[in-house]
């Protein structure tokens, strides 16, 4: 056993672990930081993996602080991809065009949409300066040019409304490189964030492309090659 004493002793740097791991464990304890589940992550690996060769970028829609991005800009370092990596959003919440949609036509607690509004562009763009491949867009997704960036070989798309995923998917697909793959986000029924399952399922039947969900809510769409 590790004496007071020894703690004492140690690194300015490996006290504060010791400390952190030892007397406080709300901060220390292992806890899953990602807005998206493993299965969805898992996936995302493995199309950019997969489209690795291809000329398309990767574009994340809806970026809430970065975790994602962290996390898949890593994978294209540490294997060696040489990808560009689009990242949009408002940073500052939902639009309240998109907010008024869900409360009026979906019958959506406003209350229950707020979320997002802690983020600063400027921020996230510091937090990402060690990418030179990301590069931020702010503004609504509904309004981007996604012929600008195009081709697209792997999209996420994460933006939980109706408005914003219905007007985006279809700019995103027509995008979308021959054989290119988009994962849409919170494609399930009846919870606070079904604008994107009402999207996604009208999407694949006005496109007859097949409705393939993986995990429990990650709405996959592939473009035929």
């Amino acid at each position: 056993m590790t004496s007071k004493l020894e703690i004492v002793m140690r690194s300015p740097k490996q006290l504060i672990k010791t400390i952190a791991f030892r007397y406080l464990p709300s901060l220390s304890a292992p806890h899953y930081q990602y807005g998206l589940d493993p299965i969805q992550l898992a996936f995302l690996v493995d199309a950019i993996s997969e489209r690795a060769s291809t000329k398309g970028c990767i574009v994340e829609i809806g970026v809430a602080r970065g975790m994602t991005t962290c996390f898949l800009a890593e994978h294209l370092v540490r294997q060696g991809i040489q990808k560009h990596y689009h990242a949009i959003d408002t940073f500052a919440s939902f639009t309240s065009e998109d907010i008024d949609y869900e409360v009026v036509k979906r019958k959506k607690t406003a209350s229950a949409l707020e979320a997002f509004s802690y983020n600063n562009y400027e921020i996230w763009k510091r937090n990402f300066e060690q990418y030179r491949f990301v590069t931020a867009h702010q503004g609504d997704c509904k309004d981007f040019d996604f012929g600008s960036i195009e081709p697209i070989s792997v999209a996420l798309l994460d933006v939980d409304l109706y408005l914003p995923t219905s007007k985006t998917l279809p700019k995103v697909y027509d995008a979308l490189e021959p054989g290119g793959i988009i994962l849409v986000d919170d494609v399930r029924p009846a919870n606070t964030w079904d604008g994107a399952f009402q999207a996604y399922t009208e999407f694949c039947q006005s496109r007859g492309l097949t409705h393939e969900v993986i995990g429990s809510r990650g709405g996959v769409i592939r473009k035929p090659s």
